[in-house]
């Protein structure tokens, strides 16, 4: 019996909306938009496509090499001052649903309001992300078009809403 093939124009479509519409913070004194989550999702990309995952499970230990790498390579054209460590997004991208964690015990403490190593190296087994997703991101181009994607919609926009906010005082200023 053939397997159902898998639309990957319809699963990528579905997911660059949800990256899209994932909810990230802001550094407080700029409005500048964070990239913690998109970084993470870039390292998944990038950890895939040098064959460091080869199944749908991400240990913290070796995503923590790549993110770091990615987070400096998109830091400056993001205008991230601060590097943001791996615990943060590992542990919030949970609030996007296509990124899960795999608990060492079921009956461990399924949130925490401020993750940290110890907590995840506790309670974390490894994160996973959406079978469909990860079926797609086996591909070469969709791994290549989502992470353009990513990096079009999500580090290089971090910005703008605090370009926008300068150009408003700046109008503002002048108009005094």
């Amino acid at each position: 019996m053939e397997e159902p093939s898998i639309n990957y124009d319809l699963t990528f479509m579905s997911f660059s909306r949800k990256i899209k519409s994932m909810r990230v913070g802001s550094i407080k004194r700029s409005g500048i938009k964070k990239i913690a989550k998109p970084v993470l999702l870039l390292a998944v990309i990038k950890g895939i496509e040098d064959g460091v995952f080869t199944q749908n499970c991400f240990e913290y230990e070796q995503l923590a090499r790549i993110y770091e790498e990615v987070f400096r390579k998109y830091a400056e054209i993001a205008k991230q001052t601060e590097y943001t460590p791996l615990y943060y997004p590992f542990y919030h991208l949970q609030t996007s649903d296509f990124w899960n964690l795999s608990l060492k015990n079921p009956h461990s403490a399924r949130s925490c309001s401020t993750p940290s190593p110890g907590w995840l190296r506790n309670n974390v087994e490894y994160a996973y992300i959406n079978p469909m997703l990860w079926d797609m991101l086996q591909q070469k181009d969709y791994r290549n078009r989502l992470a353009q994607f990513i990096v079009e919609e999500k580090i290089n926009t971090a910005t703008a809403r605090s370009r926008s906010i300068m150009r408003m005082l700046l109008n503002w200023l002048v108009a005094i």
